[in-house]
């Protein structure tokens, strides 16, 4: 046995087999690869990474399983659950614990900055299977075919057996361990309160309904709903406050065109993704700088700080119409500055996706009372209000020459443009 201390947990313990994939080539490359790619130019304190976030998530991941397991009836009823597939309480802790340390091995560089890269359809959970698939033969050493094919299914997007829709669940799904470490670590690395919220009262109030196509669910105790509105809270604050914020966005958008030059070598070989990492990606935007071309000219963006400035911005809930008003501005001020770039950023994110009555689609997930179970959406008015989703739209402008910002009375006089032009749009 080992342990590691990271900050928000204290000390994680693991076992041999789990320090074996910790120590691992592919699993130390989490710590060159940043948690939220260049939001440390915003929040200077969010260099964290995702080994750290890995470690996290399977410490979270099993607090979930114990507190299931710390109840009688859940506990006789996961039991039951998995003994149709042969697996027993204990393999079931370790193939999630493993499920949790692997489901981020495959992030680009930059993390979710850079996902766009890869090919259509594709996302860095089939990376990861990938690096499952690719170090088989030594993780076979460690970990029986069973708990690897689980793994497999579990971190897979495909539909799973309905006895490891559980486990699915605690990993990946609406109340997960995931979110559960990067809302409360992301807050605390960025110096902000905007994703806490009552973790340990969520964990503590889980529990287990039988899923209406087979096998169980997670679920939560009526006691626990202040907690899971609290989260769902906590991650609209920090994905408008952090993820979305404007300058990390204009900064997304320089890594992603910049890493179009890996393009064709990840849609070659998923695995190639393994060769390189935020410190292999940063010294070759240094060399870049130096050339004149498209490519160079994002490194010289991101290595300069000389950033595209923002001139118009929605609410967090933009529709169409503010969409079509934003890039009628767009092209009316192209027009008239020929010296200038204008790139418009559209960005949708997911607050919940919680099943109301009346709709067609959302996760019908179940609050328990005693013996009785109903959407959570019948006890919550706050989640049966909110929005499901934000949107934001966002006109930004930049000298084409890259030579520094503009001067602070253009970028006022030309913010007083955009929004002349946008009020004559009605």
């Amino acid at each position: 046995m080992g342990k590691v201390r990271i900050p928000i947990c204290g000390f994680v313990h693991f076992n041999d087999e789990e320090r074996a994939v910790i120590n691992s080539f592919y699993f130390q490359r989490l710590r060159n690869i940043k948690q939220l790619s260049l939001t440390s130019y915003v929040y200077p304190g969010a260099v964290h990474s995702r080994f750290e976030h890995s470690i996290g998530v399977m410490d979270v991941a099993d607090r979930m399983f114990l507190s299931l397991l710390s109840k009688s009836e859940c506990k006789d009823r996961v039991a039951h659950s998995l003994k149709a597939i042969n697996i027993n309480i204990e393999s079931a802790r370790r193939l999630l614990r493993l499920a949790a340390l692997m489901h981020d091995t495959g992030h680009l560089p930059f993390s979710h900055g850079a996902e766009t890269i890869l090919p259509i359809g594709k996302k860095h959970e089939d990376v990861s299977l990938a690096v499952i698939l690719s170090q088989h033969e030594e993780l076979s050493k460690l970990y029986s075919v069973e708990i690897l094919n689980a793994v497999n299914q579990i971190i897979g997007s495909k539909p799973i057996i309905p006895e490891l829709k559980l486990l699915r669940n605690i990993i990946s799904g609406s109340i997960d361990a995931d979110r559960t470490d990067y809302l409360i670590r992301d807050s605390h690395h960025c110096g902000v309160d905007y994703g806490i919220f009552d973790s340990k009262r969520l964990i503590e109030s889980l529990t287990v309904v039988e899923g209406y196509a087979g096998g169980l669910e997670l679920s939560i105790d009526v006691e626990g709903l202040h907690a899971l509105e609290a989260l769902i809270m906590a991650r609209y604050y920090m994905f408008t406050q952090v993820y979305y914020h404007k300058t990390r966005r204009i900064y997304d958008h320089y890594i992603r065109c910049y890493l179009k030059k890996w393009e064709t070598a990840f849609a070659e070989n998923l695995i190639n993704v393994l060769k390189e990492d935020d410190i292999t990606i940063w010294h070759n935007l240094r060399s870049d700088a130096l050339v004149d071309s498209e490519c160079g000219s994002y490194a010289r963006r991101i290595l300069n700080r000389n950033n595209h400035s923002v001139l118009l911005s929605s609410s967090d809930f933009a529709d169409k119409i503010d969409i079509r008003k934003t890039l009628t501005v767009q092209e009316k001020m192209a027009h008239n500055y020929e010296d200038l770039d204008f790139w418009v950023d559209k960005g949708s994110g997911k607050i919940h996706d919680f099943f109301s009555e009346g709709e067609e689609e959302g996760e019908e997930l179940r609050i328990t009372k005693g013996s009785r179970e109903d959407l959570l959406t019948k006890h919550s008015r706050i989640i049966q209000k909110i929005p499901k989703k934000f949107q934001i739209c966002r006109l930004y402008a930049a000298r084409k020459d890259g030579e520094g910002k503009l001067e602070k009375d253009r970028l006022d006089k030309l913010k007083g443009e955009a929004m002349e032009i946008e009020r004559g749009t009605d």
